[in-house]
């Protein structure tokens, strides 16, 4: 996959009650992505009818398209407008599993926002955003190779719930069961089925994923990453860090700091 892309515009929706407009048609191609909160959409010429999307999901409209939304609950959202030169097929919405990847891109974005849209830091957030395209086609690769029966759309909403909840402290599995109107047990067993991966296991994962950024990225104290990660203490915090990445935070930190 190779495109040429131009950015038009990018915009970070801070939490609210729904979006500006209901709906609008735009030249370029748009991306919409929920960063909390849940919305609906549609397209005007599209037969599939309204459908949802939650953290975790990009949707794409085509040019030209009228694009319907509205948000489910109170949502703050990521939103670009790009041209994309030669032939372009992207799905109506994709479900991303690099959870960690994906909110490192949106912050990123975010943080271009925020600065002097121009020059090289133009070119660095189409960067971003090729990536995030990259990513996209990734994921329809692994779609088409993998048998339908192991798709399960109830777990594809516990995958979501667990990403956007995974950094608060106290979360629990059965109250995502009782949400999802499953046992627990069944909850584990149908996550295990769909993703390879029990659903604390894939909690961990995630938590690890935003640890290992602040690690990098940041000089806060084991204590702050841990709070800010959900995990219990920084004591805890190094146990499930060290058993999982075969190195203690602080070593990882040294080693893959720059």
């Amino acid at each position: 996959m190779s495109w040429n892309i131009t950015l038009k515009r990018y915009y970070f929706g801070k939490e609210r009650e729904q979006f500006s407009l209901a709906e609008d048609t735009y030249s370029g191609w748009c991306m919409l992505a929920a960063d909390s909160g849940r919305f609906n959409f549609s397209f005007a010429d599209d037969s599939q009818g309204e459908q949802a999307a939650e953290f975790g999901e990009l949707v794409f409209c085509p040019p030209g398209q009228t694009f319907k939304r509205h948000a489910l609950e109170r949502i703050s959202f990521h939103f670009a407008e790009f041209i994309v030169e030669g032939p372009c097929q992207l799905p109506s919405k994709v479900r991303m599993k690099d959870v960690g990847r994906l909110s490192s891109s949106f912050r990123y974005l975010q943080e271009w926002q925020d600065e002097d849209n121009s020059g090289q830091e133009l070119a660095d957030a189409q960067h971003l955003l090729q990536d995030l395209l990259f990513m996209v086609h990734q994921e329809r690769v692994k779609a088409d190779r993998k048998p339908a029966s192991s798709l399960d759309p109830l777990m594809n909403r516990a995958a979501a719930y667990l990403e956007s909840h995974a950094l608060e402290h106290g979360l629990s599995l059965q109250e995502l069961a009782v949400t999802l109107g499953i046992g627990a047990s069944q909850l584990t067993r149908r996550f295990q089925v769909t993703f390879g991966i029990s659903p604390v296991k894939y909690l961990t994962r995630v938590r690890l994923s935003r640890a290992r950024l602040l690690l990098i990225e940041t000089t806060k104290t084991l204590d702050a990453i841990a709070e800010q990660c959900g995990f219990q203490n920084a004591f805890y915090f190094s146990r499930v860090f060290s058993q999982h990445m075969q190195i203690s935070p602080s070593a990882y930190r040294r080693t893959f700091r720059v």
